[in-house]
Order: structure tokens, then sequence, then C-alpha cells
């Protein structure tokens, strides 16, 4: 192949073109969307998802030295959604939902190391979709979720968080 030449274009091109196949190949890791992230860093390294006491949480999550940072977990209360335990179909949840107990079906959580615990209000509209559900340790999970905060006067107030996601059962 010596001596080929390649033309002036493909040359700024072949790095966008590398670009997007590796980020297409890669499910691990990226960054959550939506005007949350003009406040915080909603950079991760890995997701998880996991189906336990009838809540289906999925985590998004960055090591943090020999530990780890939860950039955000998305919640769902699911155990009346699902017909019997051996169900591992599809789910798509109204995450601002109000139960019979009068608290959402779902939540959003953080939990990040030297950063002081600040709940996120609750939601005026939230969705999170899930193609299955993890039932045993190395199962994929994909989906997205978005969620839209309360208006009022806490910094997260109105603002939203969106993504898709691929994720593994811890």
């Amino acid at each position: 192949m010596e001596g080929m030449q390649v033309s002036a274009p493909f040359r700024f091109i072949a790095p966008v073109l590398a670009a997007l196949v590796t980020s297409a190949c890669g499910d691990e890791g990226g960054k959550l969307e939506g005007s949350v992230t003009e406040l915080i860093d909603l950079r991760y390294q890995r997701t998880e998802a996991g189906l336990a006491e009838g809540t289906l949480a999925v985590s998004f999550i960055s090591a943090q030295g020999s530990g780890q940072d939860v950039v955000l977990k998305v919640s769902a209360r699911v155990a009346d959604m699902l017909p019997d335990n051996e169900y591992a179909g599809s789910l798509d949840i109204d995450l601002a939902e109000a139960l019979e107990d009068g608290s959402q079906r779902g939540s959003v959580d953080r939990s990040v190391l030297d950063e002081p615990v600040r709940p996120f209000p609750p939601l005026v509209r939230g969705n999170l979709f899930v193609k299955s559900l993890p039932k045993a340790t190395g199962d994929r999970v994909s989906g997205e979720f978005n969620v839209t905060f309360t208006n009022g006067t806490d910094v997260y107030s109105g603002r939203t968080i969106f993504s898709r996601f691929e994720a593994t059962a811890p």
C-alpha cells in the first residue's frame, strides 16, 4: 500500500467516521442529556439494571477510587405491573404516575462522593421503557428514559434528563 494517496476530503472525514463507528459499537459509557447537564456532570462509565423487591432500577455509574459514584439512578415500583414472577418481557412505565399511597411510581436519585445529597423534585412527567427485565446476573437490558421535574424553587425545577441505555444486570 506504499505510495497510496488519500484524497484531502477523506482525510478530514475519516476521523469522524472512526469516532462514529467506535461510539456505535461501544455500549458502555456516555453522558446523559437534558437541561440538568448545565448544572451537574452526568457522564458515566457503565450502566446497570436490576429488579429487586418489585423495584426496577437503572443506574448510571462511574468509578471513584476504589468505589463508585451513582451519577444517576432511575427507579420504578413495578410489582403491580408484573403478571407473575417469571415475566421478563418489556415494560413501559409512567414514572410520574401517582400510586394509591400518594407517592409517585418513579424516582430519580444521585449519590456522588464529595457532593452534597440534593434530592430531585417530584416528576411532572417521566417514562422508563425497557425491552426486557433483568432476571439473572449478566442479563442485558436496553431501553430509554426521560424525566421532567416539577416547577418550583429547587435548583432542578422544570429541568429534564433523558437517555437511551444498554445495561447489564449486576
